[in-house]
């Protein structure tokens, strides 16, 4: 079938934000065409939890990392999502909004209208909750929320340590206020992966259905006149009647742009913002062996067991992510997870090694450290010094620490807590150079706002480029407190009110 040339809407990207822009465009009674680099979403190890063992080597962008000094110049690679549904077809499905106050200190920075107040419709209509509707939270929106399905020993005694030493056990960590221990929460459906991509795209009538070019890059966004009017696929140019729309990520989405002539000293656009501002969470990842059975050992009795209850309930190990129980602190969140596994960035494979043990996580959600998306030869290139800051390396071990005494002091964690695998040595900032690494939560490179260091306004319009703009994570002008999928799934709802707005 000959691929279409014209549509109203180009969207770049299906992903988390690209996903859900399309199919809403495309439902309002808009032609859309959505060019996706990566291939469908229709594959078994999106929809199980589990399979995150195998997307992050074969649907991942894998984006190559410059050497970072505060890391003995070592270079790596930061996953990205390049399926139909983007990061969130391959990520820990945590479903964590953030706090009142990231949103507020938004608007205050200058992305006037994004405050806590503003966004809360669109955060209540993007999910449907377990818990029922609330002032706080939605009951029927597309994205099917719940508490983690998975129930460890680990998790029990991870919680109730935590209220022992002293933390509040939090109803709901995304209602009126985020502080305190939990059960993590997820976009699962029975125990599936309720993504974007298959919660919106996929469920568009057929004959309203956006038209999805899958396994195409996009090389650059046409501007002509001061008007983006399509973009480039090879050596194919497809127009857009109406606007272009960028969701290729917080790596992705600035890159086009420069490739586009749109940055510091464009050709088209002189934006000194574009690419940067990249950040990212800083997280220390601590392992310890385990009194109790963990995943590590799971046999083929257990798994069938567990196939048994996934597919009953939708629950069980098979539903499991990387946090199962979470403490939210003022500066910290700390996740452990009945697992201990081995990721290689540069690939992407996990291993996993047969010995009961688990994994505990310390995230500095607001770290200081920017770093910079550049190009080469016109692929994107991150340039970011994790622990460059002292301020960042500081609160890290100071973390780490919290988490320490958490699970080797308190009562109900050490009945299951066996030796540290991941002992600090006398060198507190060597070690902390290997175990500190990326959950993957890139944003912030076009971010919103109207100042001169901005790349759109707060109505997600390419400053100085009529009928561009940018729906993703790279619009966050600084980081949410906690795992960034919910926020930028907000943000596309909120974007396509914008654009229908002014079609109309």
């Amino acid at each position: 079938m000959k691929r279409p040339q014209l549509a109203d809407y180009i969207v770049v990207g299906a992903g988390s934000a690209g996903s859900i822009i399309a199919a809403r465009l495309a439902s309002a009674g808009a032609s859309v065409i959505v060019v996706e680099a990566g291939g469908t979403d229709r594959r078994p190890d999106v929809a199980f939890p589990l399979g995150i063992a195998t997307l992050y080597a074969t649907a991942n962008w894998k984006y190559p990392t410059a050497p970072e000094p505060g890391k003995d110049g070592k270079a790596s690679a930061f996953a990205s999502g390049r399926i139909v549904g983007g990061s969130g077809s391959i990520n820990a499905m945590v479903y964590a909004r953030g706090r009142q106050a990231d949103y507020d200190g938004w608007a205050q920075a200058g992305a006037t209208g994004w405050s806590y107040r503003d966004v809360l419709p669109h955060l209540k209509a993007l999910e449907s909750w377990a818990g029922g509707p609330d002032e706080h939270r939605g009951g029927s929106g597309p994205i099917a929320v719940s508490w983690c399905g998975h129930h460890h020993d680990i998790d029990d005694a991870f919680i109730q340590g935590a209220t022992d030493a002293g933390h509040r056990l939090n109803p709901d960590p995304n209602g009126a206020d985020q502080l305190g221990v939990a059960r993590s929460q997820v976009n699962q459906r029975r125990g599936y992966r309720s993504s974007s991509g298959r919660e919106f795209l996929r469920r568009v009538p057929r004959e309203q259905r956006p038209h999805v070019l899958t396994c195409k890059t996009v090389t650059r966004v046409i501007v002509e006149h001061g008007r983006a009017i399509g973009v480039q696929i090879g050596d194919q140019v497809v127009r857009a009647r109406q606007e272009v729309i960028l969701c290729a990520g917080a790596i992705g989405s600035p890159a086009l742009l420069m490739n586009s002539g749109i940055a510091a000293g464009g050709r088209v656009a002189d934006l000194p913002g574009v690419g940067e501002n990249f950040h990212d969470h800083l997280v220390v990842t601590q392992s310890w062996a385990s009194k109790v059975p963990t995943i590590n050992t799971m046999g083929p009795v257990r798994a069938a067991k567990a196939l048994r209850e996934f597919l009953a309930r939708g629950e069980g190990p098979m539903t499991t992510t990387p946090f199962e129980a979470q403490l939210f602190t003022e500066d910290f969140q700390i996740a452990v997870s009945p697992v201990r596994y081995e990721l290689d960035p540069v690939t992407g494979r996990a291993i996993v090694k047969r010995s009961d043990a688990f994994t505990a996580y310390t995230v500095l959600m607001h770290p200081e450290g920017r770093g910079r998306v550049r190009v080469r030869d016109g692929k994107p290139h991150i340039e970011f010094d994790r622990l460059g800051r002292p301020e960042d390396v500081r609160k890290l071990l100071v973390g780490a620490k919290l988490t320490r005494e958490l699970i080797e002091s308190q009562t109900a964690m050490r009945r299951v807590a066996g030796a540290n695998l991941t002992p600090i040595d006398d060198d507190a900032r060597r070690w902390l150079s290997t175990a500190e690494g990326s959950i993957y939560h890139a944003v912030g490179t076009c971010r919103m706002g109207t100042d001169d260091g901005s790349v759109v306004g707060p109505d997600l319009r390419v400053h100085g480029v009529d009928g561009l703009r940018v729906a993703d994570a790279s619009v966050i002008p600084a980081i949410t407190s906690g795992n960034t999928n919910a926020p930028t799934m907000m943000i596309a709802l909120r974007a396509v009110d914008f654009i229908l707005d002014r079609r109309s």
